[in-house]
């Protein structure tokens, strides 16, 4: 497995359906350290939090195209419009993360990433005319009924704008998950890189105008641990998993990052769980294991698009 995912990183292979699932599951472990992270934030304006999340990303590139230069230097010459598109869709999505946590609780933001599927297979079909199979619908299913149980439990609704960000984030990763899949032949690394740049510089302008971009130590370390560890880590490995998986699929796979976050805000700083909340993650768990072990061995053929 690490053997393949080295060669694929470097040109060198394509990754089985299931190698890739793997992948992009392990993202949504990465993705689930940000909800902890921005919790430990003493005084750091979203703002401020938002500009050097985007930054760290940005520089956790850099420093892997540096690494990178011997063996198989990152070629920009293939960067079309939509992967522009896409790295747009993928700091909006940073953005309004960061933005729904700071106005509602990380339960219902996190939870409500679970509508994702939809979007992504609704987009797929529209876009790539992916067709949704059947135990993709069966894993939809078996996830809305994990969500179910969590939100039967009763969540803090939080702000209707908080609320209104939330809802946002799933759409976005369906839209960016579809785009992806469009410009299949970008390095992985690009998107990310042009992602945390677009973020850091767009927040960074009005954090500057409108508090500074003074942190204390400790936030400037969370804002780290949110974009140059989770962001830096998962994105490359989602960016390299998902060409593998179909676009329905690839948010399934990343309701790892639902289940972990809230389990990582038990550990620290000690906000326990409902038995509901881990009843839901438990179904939600056995939905993403189920269909990873439903992926076939095979390598799935990357769509044939137009360029943009």
């Amino acid at each position: 497995m690490i053997r393949a995912v080295a060669r694929a990183f470097l040109g060198e292979g394509e990754l089985t359906e299931r190698q890739g699932a793997i992948l992009v599951a392990g993202s949504g472990v990465a993705f689930s350290c940000t909800a902890v992270a921005y919790r430990a934030v003493e005084e750091a304006s979203e703002l401020q939090f938002l500009t050097y999340r985007g930054l760290s990303t940005a520089a956790a590139m850099v420093l892997l195209i540096v690494a990178r230069r011997g063996r198989r230097p990152v070629v920009f010459a293939g960067v079309t419009r939509t992967t522009w598109a896409a790295s747009l869709v993928l700091a909006a999505t940073s953005m309004f993360y960061i933005l729904a946590l700071a106005r509602t609780s990380a339960a219902t933001t996190l939870f409500l990433l679970a509508a994702a599927p939809v979007f992504a297979a609704i987009i797929g079909w529209v876009l790539l005319r992916e067709r949704v199979e059947r135990s993709t619908l069966t894993a939809i299913s078996v996830t809305a009924v994990g969500v179910a149980i969590m939100v039967g439990a009763g969540l803090e609704t939080g702000s209707a704008l908080g609320l209104l960000f939330a809802a946002l984030i799933p759409v976005l990763i369906g839209l960016y998950s579809v785009l992806q899949r469009s410009a299949s032949g970008v390095d992985p690394v690009i998107p990310t890189l042009l992602a945390g740049s677009f973020l850091a510089i767009g927040t960074g302008v009005f954090a500057a105008v409108q508090t500074g971009l003074t942190v204390s130590w400790r936030d400037l370390a969370m804002a780290i641990v949110s974009g140059g560890i989770a962001l830096g880590i998962g994105l490359p490995l989602f960016n390299l998993g998902h060409r593998s998986v179909a676009a329905a699929r690839v948010p399934l796979l990343l309701m790892t990052e639902v289940v972990l976050a809230p389990l990582w805000v038990w550990i620290w700083p000690g906000e326990q769980p409902s038995l509901a909340t881990l009843g839901g993650g438990a179904v939600i768990i056995g939905a993403v294991v189920w269909l990873m072990l439903r992926s076939e061995p095979a390598a799935v053929p990357e769509p044939v698009v137009a360029a943009a």
